[in-house]
C-alpha cells in the first residue's frame, strides 16, 4: 500500500479509536478524572509500543547500543509515566471511590491499544521504518509526542473541573486530545517517509526529492496529499 494511503487508514483507525472515549461522556456520565486516566494509560501503551520499536531495531539491524537504551529508556519513561500518575491521583482523583469506576475504562482503552499496534505494524514494520529510524530518534520520539499533549489535557482538565465538569466540557476536552494526536501521528510517519525517500535517492546517487528537504513543495505543487 502507498505511503499516502497507509497513513490515512491509520490517522481514521486513530480518529475512530479516540472517538470511543466520547460514549463514557455522554452516555456513562465520565467524570474528568476517568478521561485523564484513561489518556495516562495510552502513555503507557506508546512507551511499550516503543520498546517493541527498540527491540526489532535490535533484532533487524543489530545495533548493539540498544542493550543499553532499551533498560534506560523503559526505567525514563517508566519513571515519567509514574509521575504523571501520581500527579492525576492527588490532583484529580475524586474522595468517594464509588464515583469512578476503571472497568470502564477497558473498552475505550482496548480501542486506543489496537489503534496504536495496527500503527506499529502498518508503518515500523510494514512500511519498514526501522530501515530509516536511529536509536536516538526512537529514544525521544514518544516524548516529544506526549508532553505537549498532556500538558494541555492537564489544563483543560483543571478548566472542566473548574466548571463543575459538565459534559460539553468533557467533550471538547476528548476533542482536544484528539487535535493534538492526530496532526502528531501525521508529522510522525510524514517525517519517516521523507528521510526514507531521501535515504533511497542518497543510495542511488541522486540529490534527495525537493519535498524531502522543503516539506509538501512537490505535492502541494502537483495538487496530492503531501501525506
Amino acid at each position: 500500500m502507498p505511503h499516502s494511503k497507509t497513513l490515512n487508514v491509520t490517522t481514521a483507525v486513530l480518529i475512530i479509536s479516540n472517538l470511543v472515549p466520547l460514549a463514557g461522556v455522554l452516555f456513562f456520565d465520565w467524570i474528568v478524572f476517568e478521561v485523564l486516566l484513561l489518556f495516562w494509560a495510552e502513555n503507557v501503551v506508546i512507551g511499550a509500543i516503543n520498546v517493541a520499536r527498540l527491540w526489532t531495531l535490535y533484532q533487524r539491524r543489530n545495533h548493539g547500543t540498544l542493550l543499553l537504551f532499551i533498560p534506560f529508556f523503559c526505567f525514563h519513561y517508566g519513571l515519567f509515566a509514574l509521575v504523571h500518575l501520581v500527579f492525576l491521583m492527588a490532583v484529580f482523583r475524586p474522595d468517594a471511590p464509588d464515583s469512578y469506576s476503571l472497568a470502564a475504562l477497558f473498552v475505550p482503552l482496548a480501542a486506543l491499544v489496537a489503534s496504536h499496534v495496527y500503527s506499529h505494524y502498518a508503518h515500523f514494520l510494514g512500511r519498514q521504518e526501522y530501515l530509516h529510524v536511529t536509536p536516538q530518534q526512537l529514544m525521544t520520539q514518544p516524548y516529544s509526542r506526549v508532553l505537549a499533549l498532556h500538558v494541555a489535557i492537564l489544563l483543560g482538565g483543571w478548566v472542566v473541573q473548574w466548571f463543575g465538569e459538565p459534559v460539553l466540557a468533557l467533550v471538547a476536552l476528548v476533542l482536544v486530545k484528539i487535535a493534538f494526536d492526530v496532526p502528531a501521528h501525521r508529522r510522525e510517519h510524514r517525517e519517516k517517509g521523507e528521510r526514507e525517500k531521501s535515504q533511497r535517492a542518497q543510495a542511488a546517487g541522486q540529490k534527495p526529492p525537493r519535498d524531502a528537504v522543503f516539506k509538501g513543495w512537490g505535492d502541494d505543487r502537483q495538487g496530492t496529499d503531501p501525506h
